[in-house]
């Protein structure tokens, strides 16, 4: 095996390190992201559940009272 120069060696761990970091971060930031949209899903999902459980409730209700 070829025995490369110190300056080559460090520049090629530094080019290795670097790749990684930007990988890294990406997959990082991409996993927060799927996560935080997930999650604002969810809050979403469960607010329009409430929402039509109230207007049925006010229906309902309109109903009752108005028969009476």
């Amino acid at each position: 095996m070829a025995k490369y120069a110190w300056y080559t060696r460090a520049t090629d761990m530094l080019h290795r390190m670097t790749v990684l970091t930007i990988i890294g971060g990406s997959l990082y930031m991409t996993g927060g992201l799927v996560y935080t949209l997930y999650m604002n899903g969810k809050k979403y999902e469960q607010k329009v559940i409430q929402e039509d459980k109230k207007e049925e409730m006010n229906q309902l209700e309109g109903a009752v009272s108005s028969t009476e």
